[in-house]
Parts: structure tokens; C-alpha cells; sequence
């Protein structure tokens, strides 16, 4: 009689073990979940590549866009990745220069990349105030291809007709100015809604801002298109972040463009 208390015992000891013990279902849970990350990042790779393999049939002439957020940039190396041009980021309004332009600037010349420039419109600041300050940033750093203004999302609602006006006339007059002070082409640029909105009398040469798709080629008066701004690209071994551009026409037209200055 006195042995039934630890009968007892040992049975408690032996489902609590029990319990303890993970169950086989749990193991093959583990190794799903494992092997579904495996697969799932290896489908995104693949998707990548194929995605960009698309973009290159299609488009043949490719590129980046580089602010200070993209560190430091091996522009010798990023010309062997198959990249034709660059457009760096220099100034925004009338008071702030992207940090790494006039070093990125610098160490570009002399790669095989075609190097443009591109500065962000300010609602708030006067139009010559930003040129000056373009100028005096910038000087003669601007490169061979279209000086690109970008026109934030955020300027005010183009649906409005005396905000549509305002803002035609401020970046018509901003494009003259610039063209002038740099004899080169001035564009835009823009997202496609925004671009939809502005003054079609005037003929803009436009970088839309963003278009994922790429579903075809568009209208002449649009030379790049940033269609990626998210992107990636394998540099010298490794994975850099870029906002990843494309070319709106062949390679003979871009050569022209890229040499008219």
C-alpha cells in the first residue's frame, strides 16, 4: 500500500515529460516555415532578375538616381553592371545641398556613365533665390544630360485652377532660368498625375517621377522614367540600394542626347 503514492508520482513525472517533449507535428512546422523563407526569398531574387531582364529588353538604356541616402557609391564599378547613366542630387530650394553631390560629382567623371543633375523645387522660396543657390552650389558641375527639376507631390492641389496657374508659371520660369544660366535642356521631374494636370501648351521634357509597371513606351517629350525608386542592384559583389531609371528611347538617340551639349 505504501508503494501506490509514488506509483503515482512516477506516472505524474511521466506526463509532464510528455508534455515537455515537442511534437512531431511541431518539428515539421519548423522545417515548412524554414523551407518556405528559403523559397520565398529565392522567388523574390528570381522575380527580380527576370523583372529586370524585361526592363532591359525593353529599354536597353539604364540607370540610376543617387542622393546622399545611398552611401558611398564605387562609380567605376557601378559601370560594369551594364548602367549608362547617373543623375545625382544636388540642391532643394534656396538653402539645402545634398551632401554627397560634389564628391559623388567628382569621383563619377572619369567612369564611362553619362552624369546628370537634378534639383527639387521649394513653393515656399522665390524662383531666382533657388537658381542662385543651384548656381552657387552646383557651378559648372551639371553634367551632359537634362537638368531635371523634381517637383514634390506635396506643392498644393494642381485640381485648382489658380494653384495650377501659379505653379506653370513659377516652373516655366525656373526651366527658362536655368536653361540660360547652363545652355543645357531643363525638364520635369514629376508623377504622371501631377504631369497630367500642368499646362499641355507648354511642351515640358519630363523624368516621370515613378511608374512601376513600364507597361510601354511613352510619348517622346518624356526622356527617363524612374520606375523603381526602391531598387537594387549587385555593385562589385555587393547589393546596393538605388532608385533605378530607364532610358525612353534607343541607344543611337540617347548617345545624341547625352553628347548635344
Amino acid at each position: 500500500m505504501m508503494a501506490e503514492p509514488q506509483s503515482v508520482l512516477s506516472r505524474l513525472n511521466r506526463r509532464q515529460h510528455k508534455r515537455r517533449r515537442p511534437k512531431w507535428w511541431a518539428w515539421l512546422a519548423i522545417v515548412i516555415a524554414i523551407v518556405g523563407i528559403m523559397t520565398a526569398g529565392f522567388g523574390g531574387v528570381h522575380w527580380w532578375h527576370l523583372r529586370h531582364q524585361i526592363v532591359l529588353k525593353k529599354y536597353p538604356v539604364t540607370g540610376v538616381a543617387i542622393d546622399q541616402d545611398a552611401g558611398f557609391i564605387d562609380f567605376q564599378a557601378l559601370s560594369k553592371t551594364g548602367l549608362q547613366f547617373i543623375y545625382l542630387k544636388t540642391t532643394v530650394g534656396n538653402r539645402y545641398t545634398d551632401d554627397d553631390f560634389a564628391d559623388n560629382y567628382q569621383r563619377s567623371i572619369g567612369s564611362s556613365l553619362k552624369i546628370g543633375v537634378y534639383l527639387t523645387y521649394s513653393p515656399n522660396s522665390t524662383i531666382m533665390s533657388q537658381v542662385r543657390y543651384f548656381h552657387q552650389q552646383v557651378g559648372h558641375s551639371t553634367g551632359t544630360l537634362p537638368i531635371m527639376i523634381v517637383v514634390p507631390e506635396g506643392i498644393g492641389d494642381l485640381s485648382d485652377s489658380a494653384v495650377l496657374k501659379k505653379t506653370t508659371q513659377r516652373l516655366t520660369t525656373m526651366q527658362v532660368q536655368l536653361q540660360q544660366q547652363t545652355d543645357q535642356p531643363v525638364g520635369l521631374w514629376i508623377a504622371p498625375q501631377q504631369a497630367t494636370k500642368l499646362d499641355k501648351s507648354r511642351t515640358w521634357r519630363m523624368l516621370t517621377l515613378t511608374d512601376e509597371p513600364l507597361k510601354q513606351h511613352y510619348q517622346s517629350n518624356i526622356d527617363f522614367i524612374s520606375y523603381d525608386d526602391s531598387g537594387s542592384i549587385i555593385v562589385d559583389g555587393s547589393r546596393q540600394s538605388l532608385n533605378l531609371m530607364v532610358y525612353n528611347g534607343s541607344k543611337k538617340m540617347f548617345e545624341t542626347l547625352a553628347t548635344e551639349n
